[in-house]
């Protein structure tokens, strides 16, 4: 099960206190070239003190003897089945705790922390007493963009990210408040992680960490971006783009569970009326033709409907099969 590195995370022994031991976690499935990357983009960090713990996420591809092997600061976990992003960080939250983590770092494979993003994390978590749920800034790697710098919740009670202005982001705070941290790039205490408990597995992938984060937040955590703390992310990798059939599903199913469990009874109605009525509404335009809109095309009104029809009858976890085998026929379409 595991391909067990014959060491623990490091430490060193040079000053009166030993630095905080921060494990990195990454979820592979059929990506071990963007994990790989990211291992080695971990290898100019700054900090002393890092160890990356990768879970083998039941891919289907050569991952598995890709990422086998000794290399130093890497922990392979492999579980025979996908877990999807929220099992398999909870799997690797518990290899962090047993290999005595001060720290979990959650950070995509496809994404790449700036060498001193970690040093700017744990001094910005310690500065605060490891009482605040971090995250960093995260750009695009094709144009290095604004992807995330904060969120606040509507008045629906779902987060709506902070626009994408650098005007805005220039004269923003160092600690910026968010209503939570997207998990491509999600630093928590190992305490917190304790005491919140582990993400919500039938999220599977997308909204997992923004319900954790309100579970967090509910505990009287703060949920901060911290301004001078940078990652670049490729994004899609492993779930597609936007609006495709995969991305869709997880999207529209797990909103209404994320709304099922954080909103008040007339938040969680008006959605759950929305997005029923929007299954006709996505089906009759994609019936007329969407135009240029892939939003109303008639995989993207599909998917849609079996989200919404998935969540009625509870049915969570993974997506059907044939919402992968859709997906993958729309992304060699692209």
């Amino acid at each position: 099960m595991d391909a067990v590195i014959p060491h623990r995370l490091p430490q060193t022994s040079d000053g009166p206190a030993d630095p905080p031991r921060i494990a990195v976690v990454m979820v592979n499935w059929n990506g071990w070239q963007d994990t790989l990357t990211g291992y080695e983009s971990l290898a100019k960090s700054t900090y002393p003190a890092w160890e990356l713990i990768v879970v083998e996420n039941g891919s289907t591809d050569d991952s598995v003897t890709r990422l086998r092997g000794d290399r130093p600061r890497f922990h392979l976990v492999e579980s025979p089945t996908n877990l999807g992003f929220a099992g398999a960080c909870n799997v690797a939250v518990q290899a962090a705790r047993e290999r005595g983590a001060d720290y979990v770092y959650f950070l995509n494979n496809d994404a790449a922390a700036e060498a001193g993003t970690l040093d700017t994390l744990a001094a910005t978590s310690k500065s605060l007493d490891d009482a605040a749920v971090l995250g960093s800034v995260i750009r695009f790697s094709d144009d290095r963009s604004l992807q995330f710098w904060g969120s606040r919740q509507s008045k629906d009670g779902l987060p709506i990210w902070t626009p994408p202005s650098e005007e805005r982001f220039a004269e923003a705070p160092a600690l910026i408040e968010s209503d939570f941290i997207m998990g491509a790039s999600l630093f928590v205490p190992m305490p917190i992680l304790d005491s919140v408990g582990p993400f919500d597995d039938r999220f599977f992938l997308n909204y997992e960490e923004t319900d954790w984060c309100y579970r967090a937040r509910a505990a009287g955590h703060r949920c901060l971006v911290v301004k001078d703390a940078l990652v670049v992310h490729q994004g899609g990798a492993t779930i597609g783009p936007p609006q495709g059939p995969m991305q869709i599903y997880f999207m529209r199913r797990n909103v209404l569970l994320l709304a099922e469990k954080h909103c008040t009874p007339r938040q969680y109605a008006r959605l759950y009326v929305r997005q029923v009525l929007s299954i006709f509404s996505r089906l009759l335009r994609s019936m007329i033709g969407p135009g240029n809109d892939p939003r109303y095309s008639r995989t993207a009104s599909w998917a849609n409907a079996v989200a919404t029809r998935d969540y009625m009858f509870r049915r969570f976890g993974d997506c059907p099969p044939i919402i992968r085998a859709r997906a993958a026929k729309h992304r060699a379409s692209i």
